[in-house]
């Protein structure tokens, strides 16, 4: 699982379904670079369900971008905060803009229907059947996918169509994903759940000036022994929902320093910690300030309802 302004949510990996919460991430990049894109460049994000749409074509016009009839049958549409009221000519309206993660509250609104930006090149739209929301069409008034329908939706394969610009003056462009939503992403289990986890940071040296993804991967061992093998597969997806790191540096050369000094904090406002799909955190250290030496780095997060620490993992910058 993943987190979202403390909200838990299911990432596109994590076997998600229509009765939760769902984040769908998408990642632009060009040249090895995230794409910087502001509220000029996205329009909009759609979803749809493949088997009616198992060509582009079905829902693209010859220009490539999604047709109004297409539109009108999404299972549900996001679009810039504060579009519809902007659409619709209501008096003093801001332009549309994207959401940050902080204005995400989990309610009907903004939060159902709204695009984030997570950071540059870096979007993310929250599905969430379990609330009564709605989102909207082009004409800004026409209601679709009430939660009733949501719910309701089969369990199959579905694909987000995301329409940018990758540049101020570029054309319109579609971007289709695949997601595969279930019919529910519980499990049932007759005993308490027991587990293990195993953490180890990939990174052991760092160039100075570099700005690089630290990298812990975390083994999560099911020990109960009446698990089946199936369902113990489906736990580890999902068990792990938030993260935060400390890294501390030592002065070992300098005796008029400090021990150790932290440059970076738990729960700092600022973090942003991702989880990948084989549980692995990435926190991305940027090392222009940082003195050549040894460094060590520490995870917290979240396992079901407990709170772990990982080991000290040290690693240098030469």
């Amino acid at each position: 699982m993943g987190s979202f302004n403390g909200e838990i949510v299911s990432e596109r990996n994590q076997r998600p379904s229509f009765n939760g919460r769902t984040i769908l991430r998408a990642y632009f990049m060009r040249d090895g670079q995230y794409v910087p894109l502001d509220n000029t460049q996205v329009s909009s994000v759609m979803l749809f369900q493949k088997s009616a749409n198992l060509s582009p074509n079905t829902i693209l016009n010859s220009s490539g971008l999604v047709t109004d009839d297409a539109a009108s049958n999404a299972v549900w549409r996001w679009t810039l905060g504060g579009w519809e009221d902007y659409q619709n000519g209501v008096p003093d309206s801001p332009i549309p803009d994207f959401l940050l993660e902080d204005d995400y509250d989990a309610e009907i609104g903004s939060s159902t229907s709204s695009i984030f930006e997570v950071d540059e090149g870096r979007l993310a739209v929250i599905l969430d059947g379990t609330i009564d929301g709605s989102s909207v069409l082009r004409d800004g008034v026409t209601q679709i996918a009430a939660n009733a329908q949501l719910s309701g939706e089969p369990a199959a394969e579905y694909i987000d169509v995301w329409t940018v610009k990758l540049c101020p003056g570029c054309e319109w462009q579609t971007f289709i994903n695949n997601t595969v939503f279930f019919q529910n992403n519980a499990v049932l289990l007759t005993e308490p759940l027991l587990f293990s986890t195993r953490e180890r940071l990939y990174n052991k040296k760092i160039e100075v000036g570099s700005i690089e993804k630290l990298k812990i991967g975390t083994e999560i061992t099911i020990e109960n022994k009446n698990i089946d093998d199936s369902v113990k597969n489906v736990l580890k997806d999902g068990l792990i929902t938030s993260a935060t790191v400390q890294i501390v540096q030592y002065n070992e050369n300098n005796k008029s320093l400090p021990a150790w000094e932290t440059v970076h904090y738990f729960g700092e406002v600022d973090q942003v910690v991702e989880i990948t799909s084989d549980n692995t955190f990435v926190f991305t250290f940027n090392t222009e300030d940082e003195k050549p030496g040894t460094y060590s780095i520490q995870v917290k997060y979240w396992i079901l309802e407990e709170l772990r620490l990982s080991p000290i993992m040290y690693f240098t910058i030469v």
